[in-house]
């Protein structure tokens, strides 16, 4: 062969046309795209940012000298540097595409970010090949439960999962669409069935709370199986903000306490020592606590001192004088002292007083105004009968002088 045309062949150019698919070699990364260099170093290309950001995310490897077999997007349209756009997109989908398949018929587990959120849906972009997570196929942890369907608040939540994994299976393909249907809770398939299997009225579980309500907690165990421990199950006190008792994400131990009709009962506060119980044992009358106002009743204030139990200080405890209104003596929120007056375990009444204690101050205040003003009427009095006594004692005299 002549030199000459050996050397052509060594420089052969391939033909540019919009889908072809060359082999390239990475060369580095600039800003948020990739230059690449054909195989045979005959023309250059560059990997927009958009593709560049979706490859990393999918752990495609990127390091300068990785070959790549790319498609030509349109040799017409170039890069402002002058570069052919390339992109493996296409290639990308046909691959995902019989991943997808796979795992579908296989039943296999796969780890999916979403990217978008609607009222309906999280949406999956796998390199343009949709997927969708319908709400019902969210697991409980994190099905947006919003009381009264608020609109704003479910779509916080479901923003809140946007770019977090999650586990889900295929549960439905459209070949024609190329869309597929993903779900969290077929995820959890088996953990769930096996949960359900050892569930038993009696049992107790650790769980996670993964939803708020205002009638009670909803608890998960196992990540898959979701109760409801009612209000009237978290604690043997008064329930005034649900809120302060549990928030989506915190562990609570739990028992099982019926199942019917599908529906899990679940309590906490039988995991508690009853405080009914315990106080007799722990406290005597007459003793002194620190505790905080939280309700006011038309017959006095309730007083939460420990475990959640209000105990009550009547109107006739509150203050040395007369009271017609608890505000006229504490006010909510507000820690005061009291004296263990009454314990009643059988009825579950507990009796405070307040207005005996040393540091009641503004009682014992008015109670020494009061005995001022007293003492105070009581003198004048006295001097009232002194100035009427002596006229008549002056009368006294001069009746006996003139006898």
């Amino acid at each position: 062969m002549p030199k000459k045309a050996k050397e052509q062949s060594l420089f052969n150019v391939p033909v540019i046309k919009e889908g072809q698919k060359v082999k390239w070699v990475i060369l580095r990364e600039i800003e948020n795209w990739i230059l690449v260099n054909c195989e045979n170093g005959a023309f250059t290309g560059v990997i927009l940012a958009k593709e560049a950001k979706e490859l990393k995310r999918s752990n495609v490897e990127l390091s300068s000298g990785t070959e790549l077999e790319l498609e030509i997007i349109n040799p017409a349209i170039r890069h402002e540097d002058g570069y052919y756009i390339v992109s493996v997109t296409r290639l990308l989908q046909y691959d995902v595409w019989k991943s997808i398949i796979d795992k579908f018929e296989k039943d296999t587990i796969i780890t999916v970010v979403p990217t978008e959120a609607n009222l309906w849906w999280l949406l999956i972009d796998m390199h343009g090949i949709k997927g969708f997570i319908p709400l019902s196929q969210l697991a409980p942890i994190h099905y947006p439960r919003v009381e009264d369907g608020d609109q704003d608040a479910i779509f916080d939540k479901l923003l809140a999962l946007i770019w977090e994994e999650i586990k889900v299976r295929v549960i439905n393909i459209d070949e024609e669409e190329r869309r597929i249907i993903l779900s969290e809770r077929e995820a959890l398939r088996e953990e769930r069935e096996k949960v359900l299997s050892e569930l038993e009225v009696g049992k107790v579980f650790d769980g996670v709370v993964s939803g708020v309500s205002s009638y009670g907690l909803f608890v998960t165990i196992g990540g898959t199986v979701e109760g409801l421990v009612h209000i009237s199950e978290i604690t043997y006190g008064h329930v005034n903000n649900i809120d302060k008792l549990g928030k989506i994400g915190d562990k609570m131990k739990v028992k099982v306490i019926g199942l019917e009709n599908g529906k899990i009962s679940l309590s906490a506060k039988q995991l508690k020592e009853d405080p009914w119980e315990a106080l007799p044992k722990k406290y005597s009358i007459g003793d002194v606590f620190e505790g905080e106002v939280i309700r006011f009743v038309p017959y006095g204030v309730f007083v939460r001192v420990f475990d959640d139990i209000n105990w009550l200080v009547h109107l006739s405890e509150l203050s040395q004088k007369a009271v017609n209104n608890p505000n006229e003596v504490v006010r909510i929120g507000q820690k005061v002292k009291v004296k263990l007056i009454l314990i009643d375990p059988k009825n579950r009444k507990i009796g405070l007083s307040m207005k005996d204690l040393d540091d009641n101050k503004e009682a014992k205040a008015d109670k020494k105004a009061d005995l001022a003003d007293v003492a105070e009427k009581l003198e004048k009095e006295e001097a009232e009968k002194k100035t009427t006594r002596k006229p008549r004692a002056k009368k006294a005299e001069k009746e006996e002088a003139a006898e």
